[in-house]
C-alpha cells in the first residue's frame, strides 16, 4: 500500500486506512468477552485438578525416599528443583496477572471481589474489554517493556532449569508445556516486525491476556505434572509388573459451548490383574474396582462444598510391601438454579417492552417456561419481553421441561419492582430554564418534552401548554396552546420579540407510553 512514489493526498489516505483498520480489529464484541471469561474459569479448575494430581506425584516420592532412599535421593534432589522452580515461576505468574485484574478493577492495589463483575452468570474482571492495562504493563508502546523482558527472561530460565534434570537423550520423551519465548519472524511479505510482547499482549483485551495468564499457570503445572512423573518412573521402572492395558478417556470438560473445542485426553492404562486395587476412602470404607478402575459413586443430598480423599495401597510384588498414594479432591452440590436477568435493570417499567434474559444449567432455553404473578411474559430460548400495567412488586418464576418431557418444580424465582416511566421535563425545542440568546429562542419551533438519563429511549407528546410574555414597560401577554408546536399568534409574539423580554411556559401537559397524562414542571427563559 506504501511501496512507490506517492503524493501527500495518498499517503494521508493510506495512513487512515490503517487507523481504521486498527479500530476495527480493537471492536471486541461482549460475547468475545464473556467467552474469555468462561475459559479462563475452566482453566482454573482444571489447574485446581493437576495441582492435586502434583501432590501426589510428590508424596509418592516422599514415600520412596522413606523406604529406599540410597535409590530414590537423586530423583527426588531433581524433583524438589523442579517443585522450587514451579512455585517461584506460579507466584512470578500469578503476581502480574494479580496487578492486570486489579489495574481493571477497583485498582485498590489487591485483587478482591470488588475486582469482578458477573455478566449473565459469568464472572469476569471489570473493565474486561479494556485494551491499554496489559499494552502499558507488558509492552510498552515501542515493545520494550522492563517487566515484559523481565516476563520472558523468566519463561525461558524456567524451561532451561526443568529441562537441565533430564538426561539429553530422553528430553524428547518429556512433554514440555512451556513454550520458549522468543520474538518471531517477520510474517512473509510484510516489513512489519512484532516481537514477542507485541504479539501476544499489544491492544489485547484484558480479558484475554487475563486468560492468557491462565495458560501460563496451566503449562507451569503440566510440565511439573511431566517431569516428576518422569523422574519416579525411572526410579525402578521395573518394580511393578502390569498384564492389561485398557485405553481411558478423560475429558478436560463435558460441558462445551458452541463454538469451543472439546478436548480430551486418551490413555493407554496399564494393571495388574493379578493385583486387586485397594482404594480406601478417609473415615472408612472402600472404593469399587472394576477392570482396574476405581468407581466412586455417592448421592448429592445437601448444598455446598464436598470434600473426599483416600489412598491407593499398592503392594510391591517383588518384597510384598505396601505403597500408600494419597489423594484428595472436592466437589460442589447445588440445586437446579435459574437466572433471570432483566436486560436493562432490576425494576418493570409500566407501558414499556421490558426486555429480560432466562437461563438455566441443565435446561436448554427451547424448554424455559416462565410465568408471572401479574403481567405478561412472552418470548422464546432465553429471550422474553415483560409488560406491566399496574406499579408494585411482581415475581417471575422458571419452570422448565426435562429431558422426558416432563415439567420441573420451580427453577428459580426474582422479585421485580414495577414503576412508572418517570416524568420527563418541559423544554423549548430542547433549551432548559435559564438566559438565551434571542435568535437561538426564535430559532425553535414549541415545547419538547425530554426524558433525560433514563435507560429505555422513549418519546412523550406535549399535549398543551401555557405561555406568558412579558416585556418591560408592557402588560404580559397569556396564550395558550394545544399540542407542542407554537400557535400563530404564539409565533408572531416571539418572532417580534427583542433582548431584556422574558417569556414563562407552565401548565405544561404531556402524554407517555404508559397513556397517562402528566403535569410537567414551569420554565423560563430571559432573552439575552
Amino acid at each position: 500500500m506504501a511501496a512507490g512514489n506517492i503524493g501527500p493526498r495518498q499517503k494521508m489516505i493510506n495512513m487512515m486506512y490503517l487507523v481504521l483498520t486498527a479500530m476495527l480489529a480493537l471492536n471486541v464484541s461482549a460475547e468475545i468477552l464473556k467467552a474469555f471469561a468462561m475459559i479462563n474459569q475452566s482453566l482454573e479448575d482444571t489447574n485446581v485438578s493437576i495441582s492435586q494430581k502434583n501432590v501426589v506425584l510428590y508424596a509418592a516420592f516422599e514415600s520412596k525416599m522413606k523406604d529406599e532412599p540410597g535409590k530414590t535421593k537423586a530423583s527426588y534432589d531433581k524433583a524438589m528443583i523442579v517443585k522450587r522452580e514451579s512455585e517461584a515461576m506460579l507466584a512470578y505468574i500469578r503476581s502480574i496477572k494479580t496487578e492486570m485484574i486489579d489495574l481493571g478493577g477497583n485498582k485498590n492495589g489487591e485483587e478482591d471481589e470488588g475486582d469482578y463483575k458477573v455478566v449473565q452468570g459469568v464472572r469476569t474482571v471489570i473493565e474486561d474489554g479494556n485494551i491499554d492495562i496489559s499494552s502499558h504493563l507488558l509492552v510498552n508502546p515501542d515493545g520494550n517493556s522492563k517487566k515484559g523482558a523481565e516476563l520472558m527472561s523468566k519463561i525461558n530460565a524456567y524451561r532451561k532449569a526443568v529441562l537441565g534434570v533430564l538426561p539429553a537423550g530422553d528430553r524428547s520423551k518429556v512433554k514440555i508445556y512451556v513454550e520458549e519465548a522468543k520474538d518471531p519472524g517477520a510474517a512473509s511479505g510484510s516489513n512489519v516486525k512484532k516481537n514477542w510482547l507485541q504479539s501476544n499482549f499489544g491492544d489485547m483485551p484484558l480479558s484475554g491476556v487475563i486468560t492468557l495468564f491462565t495458560k501460563f499457570e496451566s503449562d507451569i503445572r503440566n510440565t511439573e505434572t511431566e517431569v516428576v512423573a518422569y523422574l519416579l518412573g525411572a526410579i525402578d521402572a521395573a518394580s511393578f509388573k502390569f498384564d492389561n492395558l485398557e485405553a481411558k478417556v478423560i475429558a478436560k470438560s463435558n460441558y462445551v459451548l458452541t463454538g469451543q473445542e472439546y478436548e480430551a485426553d486418551v490413555l493407554l492404562v496399564a494393571y495388574d490383574s493379578r493385583q486387586a486395587l485397594d482404594i480406601r476412602l478417609e473415615g472408612g470404607g472402600t472404593v469399587p474396582v472394576e477392570s482396574g478402575l476405581g468407581r466412586y459413586k455417592v448421592r448429592a443430598s445437601a448444598e455446598g462444598m464436598k470434600k473426599w480423599g483416600g489412598f491407593i495401597v499398592v503392594k510391591n510384588p517383588g518384597t510384598g510391601e505396601e505403597t500408600r498414594y494419597p489423594f484428595n479432591t472436592e466437589y460442589t452440590v447445588a440445586k437446579p438454579a435459574a437466572v433471570i436477568s432483566p436486560d436493562k435493570m432490576n425494576v418493570f417499567y409500566i407501558g414499556v417492552d421490558n426486555p429480560v434474559s432466562i437461563s438455566a444449567p441443565g435446561v436448554i432455553p427451547a424448554n424455559l417456561m416462565p410465568s408471572m404473578t401479574a403481567g405478561s411474559i412472552s418470548g422464546k430460548e432465553g429471550k422474553y419481553t415483560v409488560k406491566v400495567s399496574q406499579p408494585g412488586e411482581v415475581t417471575v418464576d422458571v419452570r422448565g421441561k426435562g429431558p422426558d418431557g416432563k415439567t420441573t418444580a420451580v427453577l428459580g424465582s426474582s422479585k421485580f419492582r414495577v414503576k412508572y416511566v418517570p416524568d420527563p421535563i418541559a423544554t423549548i425545542g430542547g433549551l432548559e430554564s435559564g438566559q438565551v440568546g434571542t435568535a437561538q429562542f426564535k430559532a425553535q419551533g414549541g415545547m419538547i418534552a425530554l426524558l433525560k438519563d433514563f435507560v429505555f429511549d422513549l418519546r412523550f407528546e406535549i399535549q398543551s401548554f401555557r405561555m406568558i410574555y412579558i416585556a418591560p414597560r408592557q402588560d404580559p401577554q397569556v396564550i395558550t396552546v394545544t399540542g407542542p408546536v407554537y400557535s400563530s399568534q404564539a409565533a408572531t409574539i416571539i418572532r417580534n420579540a427583542k433582548p431584556g423580554d422574558r417569556f414563562i411556559f407552565d401548565e405544561v401537559k404531556a402524554i407517555g407510553p404508559d397513556k397517562v397524562t402528566r403535569k410537567l414542571n414551569a420554565v423560563t427563559y430571559g432573552l439575552n
